[in-house]
């Protein structure tokens, strides 16, 4: 795989039924309003969506929809994130990488570029949490619990009211802390991650913005990144 030119990059649009932000991108793209062969979603593209979880497929089949006609006219990839997960059969004609997957490591003009949604490098309790919220078992026993929708109501009530638009103290030691770890699997030119929702660009580090915070993609065009507002 290599990143092609126009490539559109998309992270943390944490859709739900008060946002339109992704609707309105991904109509663009659909139309050819925004010129692009290739997309990667970066994963919380949904505030949640799994396999397994009947109400949420429904709440985001618009979605699910649009970039199901876009996978047959467009490379679309997904990393998926935390909030977003087991998405092979959601999207079959999607490339998907589970968490356990990234990051992704592509060559690119003679550099090597890492890609993932960014929760990764986590404490141990995290791993754990991560494994137990992903098993498809776990996940069907929730949803054959979720009688008249009650737990998924629930929690998409929590997602709504959270807090997802703030800036990092100490960002400069995050990013050292963050290629370090990177660099401790693969020797890697360039890391390209989403999740933390801090919207900057550097030689080393590219933090992806959130859409839902910041009304802004990523486009990589002649050899370089740049930020783009929806």
């Amino acid at each position: 795989m290599i990143i092609q030119n126009n490539a559109i990059f998309i992270a943390d649009a944490h859709h739900n039924t008060e946002r339109s932000q992704l609707n309105n991108l991904l109509t663009q793209l659909k139309l050819g309003n925004i010129q692009s062969t290739q997309i990667f979603l970066m994963g919380d593209i949904f505030d949640f969506l799994s396999e397994e979880i009947d109400y949420f497929k429904s709440l985001n089949n618009q979605i699910i929809v649009l970039i199901q006609e876009l996978s047959q006219t467009h490379e679309v990839v997904y990393l998926e994130g935390n909030h977003d997960f087991n998405l092979h059969k959601i999207f079959p004609n999607v490339t998907v990488f589970q968490r356990k997957e990234q990051p992704l490591f592509i060559k690119q003009e003679n550099k090597i570029i890492a890609l993932s949604h960014g929760d990764i490098f986590t404490p141990y309790s995290y791993n754990i949490y991560t494994l137990i919220i992903r098993n498809h078992k776990f996940l069907q026993f929730i949803n054959f619990l979720d009688i008249n929708n009650f737990l998924s109501k629930f929690v998409e009530k929590k997602l709504m009211k959270k807090n997802l638009c703030h800036k990092q103290s100490n960002y400069l030691n995050f990013i050292k802390n963050r290629i370090k770890s990177y660099n401790s699997i693969n020797i890697t030119d360039l890391i390209i991650e989403g999740h933390f929702h801090q919207g900057s660009i550097s030689d080393k580090y590219i933090n992806i913005p959130s859409l839902v915070c910041d009304n802004k993609y990523m486009i990589y065009q002649n050899n370089e990144f740049s930020f783009n507002i929806l």
